[in-house]
């Protein structure tokens, strides 16, 4: 049995909880930036040991961690684990900006520790399934990707969706999460123009790209302020293929020529979507790997230096870049 720990006590934390027992792992330890808060939290789910740090926990016997800290924590709560050559899946995005990503990688690489961003949209059925429908030819070559994030969110100015010293704006958030749809079926695109709406703390509230991969174009969006349709569109020659919202783990998938549907997928599942990306994280253990080979380290990698290449253009700076 895989044994777990948590870095972090929030909402995240306790949904993986749930999605490693579902999985078949053990959640052994927990830490937080203070031992009352793990202890409290431990308690509450049933964890045996708790920590008042990441490099405290590192110390205890585990097989892989799950780092659910926010975004400009992400390397210095990963590292020590990574130094310990234990396993590390890290929410995403995998670090706050590409040179802390490749570093993450570097250290996971030079410690033999497996590696890989929660990117838990790629590990679902719905993806599997556009993935296998796009192979067969279905739609013919892409040529268009559309997918939109948005949600009116709560703005307070010291939460962590707007706060630049916790990693905050729209793009890092739930911007990835289209950048990875079209990363995963395009590529890295070759020249990449974006507007953004930023707020009062100088992140973006709202962002728009419109992206060139070869001979196909990503239109992508993410919002704090608008109800998004939550959709994705995937076009090629001969039909596209859309993703029911939320597209990211999408209950079906259906297939439209012209003005008609033609077919459709259900791809909805029981119990927790988290699931997956967690028993990934497991195949790869048992397996001796390092990386995911369906989540590469290379393609987060490429995310986040597009994810870069954006914050340049819409003014987007964190502390200490």
């Amino acid at each position: 049995m895989i044994r777990w720990g948590i870095v972090s006590t929030g909402r995240m934390a306790a949904a993986l909880i749930d999605a490693i027992r579902e999985a078949g792992g053990e959640v052994s330890a927990v830490s937080s930036r203070t031992g009352e808060t793990a202890e409290r939290f431990a308690g509450e789910h049933g964890v045996p040991a708790w920590f008042g740090s990441a490099a405290a926990m590192a110390a205890h016997d585990l097989d892989a961690v799950y780092v659910a800290s926010t975004n400009q924590a992400h390397l210095a709560d990963a590292v020590p684990f990574l130094e310990a050559g234990i396993g590390v899946l890290c929410e995403k995005p995998l670090a706050l900006n590409g040179a802390q990503a490749v570093t993450m990688a570097e250290t996971a690489r030079r410690n033999g520790a497996f590696l890989m961003e929660a990117m838990w949209m790629v590990f679902q059925p719905a993806f599997v399934e556009l993935e296998r429908l796009i192979g067969a030819g279905t739609i013919g070559p892409v040529h268009h990707v559309r997918a939109d994030f948005g949600f009116p969110a709560d703005l307070d100015p010291s939460g962590r969706l707007t706060d630049p010293r916790l990693g905050g704006g729209a793009l890092l958030d739930i911007g990835i999460y289209p950048l990875s749809l079209a990363h995963a079926l395009l590529g890295r695109p070759t020249r990449s123009a974006a507007e953004a709406v930023l707020g009062p703390s100088g992140v973006d509230l709202q962002v728009g790209a419109i992206s060139v991969h070869g001979d196909a174009v990503s239109d992508l969006s993410a919002s704090f302020l608008a109800d998004t349709s939550l959709e994705a569109v995937v076009s090629g020659s001969e039909g596209r293929l859309r993703l029911e919202a939320p597209f990211h783990h999408a209950p079906r998938v259906t297939l439209h020529r012209g003005g008609d549907q033609i077919d459709a997928w259900e791809t909805g599942y029981p119990g927790s979507g988290y699931r997956f990306e967690v028993e990934e994280v497991h195949r790869c253990l048992a397996a001796g790997e390092t990386e995911s080979d369906r989540r590469p380290l290379s393609d987060t990698l490429e995310v986040m230096h597009w994810m870069d290449d954006l914050r340049r253009q819409i003014g987007v700076r964190y502390p200490g870049e």
